[in-house]
């Protein structure tokens, strides 16, 4: 070893047995408490709380823990989860909470629970998840929760009559999701849906008996998905609301629904993009459904983007006399009807003793100005399919792509040259035809 690297050997050891009086040596216990705040965010609040036994220093940091999570099911018995949360919000004092998240049955303990939701909102609650179940007895949530200023995000999962105050006041209110609960009282209902700031609303799986007619007037609301139960056939006397929403910002709509209620968005001048999908459609209510849609269709008919369930259309094409003049699109730019029987209404396909061709009458407008690029979902040719695709492509004047999606098929690339040779046969309206394959 020569007299340079024993040299260097020497004073790496003299450093490190003789430290540098600026060096520190780092431990977790000096980090400032608010990054350990933030680290003790992210574990589970009973994690969190078993912390107390690490350091003086520990013992009640998880006191002040901004996100509180208490759920009834790491518990093996109910006294035991009962004492934990109250001693979790005792021991936190005024400290404010972020977001209060509980999940538990309620059993005989409304009062309790109730309760608890209080103490949540007197600390300034941003975010509030309360997702009950088991109800034995009267429940109410606390009055203050619907006047609370700091809230920003709520989420109710309730399987139980929401009683509501006469006075609903959520300033900040931007998102409120509601999951099986049963509307009682229109006054107050539209208050709760009709929050001034409120940008995201979704209703899943509530029921609307004790209503006729509802109107959500929220001036800021952006997106909207609406999910109702599917209704029971048996069912002798099913609901119906009469749903008035306001759309003047609304960019994205979603219903998937047995369309019991009469949903009527209006002013959609901003909407983006709608999904519509019928859940249950009995012979009986057919016509009502598909009248109900096609007036659905005419009041957001600025949309781009469009997504229809293959149930839809087919409620929609039942009936000749709104099949025939659906209302027009002239801002789409994309479409999705699902899967779809290629001989569907509107394409009449000719028998084989007919001199003449398939015809496409009227053909769509979009056709020749909008449509670029269509795509088709495992599809097996035969003959009738190709005078089909004949009939789209030759009115698609304006058509880039032809994407064949074989997600299900997965065909050999022999096949896959055949179907592009008789594809490539067909008469085609577009000049700059490119006709792929995806296996996504």
């Amino acid at each position: 070893m020569d007299e340079t690297a024993v040299a260097c050997k020497s004073e790496y050891r003299e450093l490190k047995e003789e430290p540098d009086g600026d060096a520190v040596a780092y431990n977790i216990d000096d980090l400032p408490e608010a990054i350990l705040e933030h680290i003790l965010s992210f574990v589970s609040m009973e994690d969190a709380v078993r912390t107390c036994v690490l350091s003086k220093k520990w013992q009640y940091l998880w006191t002040s823990r901004p996100n509180l999570e208490l759920s009834d099911w790491p518990f093996s018995r109910r006294e035991h989860f009962t004492n934990f949360v109250e001693r979790v919000l005792v021991l936190r004092g005024s400290a404010h909470i972020k977001r209060f998240d509980l999940s538990c049955d309620v059993l005989g303990d409304a009062s309790r629970v109730s309760l608890w939701v209080s103490a949540a909102v007197k600390r300034n609650v941003e975010e509030c998840f309360v997702d009950l179940s088991d109800i034995q007895g009267d429940f109410v949530l606390p009055y203050c929760l619907f006047t609370c200023a700091t809230l920003t995000h709520m989420e109710l999962s309730i399987p139980w009559e929401l009683t509501l105050p006469s006075r609903i006041h959520l300033p900040n209110l931007k998102v409120l999701h509601l999951m099986d609960i049963t509307f009682v009282d229109k006054h107050s209902t539209e208050q709760l849906l009709s929050s001034p700031v409120l940008e995201e609303l979704s209703i899943e799986d509530c029921t609307w008996d004790n209503l006729q007619t509802l109107t959500i007037g929220a001036p800021m609301l952006k997106f909207l998905i609406i999910h109702d139960e599917d209704f029971d056939c048996s069912s002798i006397d099913p609901y119906s609301c009469r749903v008035s929403i306001c759309g003047n910002n609304l960019k994205s709509i979603h219903f998937m629904s047995p369309f019991l209620n009469d949903y009527q968005v209006e002013n959609t001048c901003a909407l983006l993009e709608a999904h519509i999908s019928v859940t249950d459609c009995c012979p009986s209510r057919i016509e009502q459904l598909a009248y109900r849609l096609n007036k659905l269709l005419e009041m957001i008919c600025s949309v781009k983007k469009l997504e229809l369930s293959s149930r839809t259309f087919q409620v929609l094409s039942s009936t000749d006399e709104l099949y025939l003049h659906l209302p027009v699109f002239p801002n789409l730019k994309s479409l999705d009807v699902g899967r779809l029987d290629m001989k569907c209404q509107g394409i009449e396909l000719p028998s084989n003793d007919e001199e003449y061709g398939a015809t496409l009458d009227p053909a769509p407008p979009c056709f020749s100005s909008h449509l670029r690029q269509i795509e088709l979902f495992d599809l097996l040719l035969c003959e009738k399919k190709v005078c089909v695709l004949e009939l789209l492509l030759k009115h698609a004047t304006v058509l880039e792509i032809f994407m064949i999606c074989t997600r299900w098929l997965r065909p050999e690339q022999g096949d896959k040259e055949m179907f592009r040779k008789k594809l490539l046969e067909i008469h085609c309206g577009s000049k700059n035809l490119k006709i792929a394959f995806s296996d996504h």
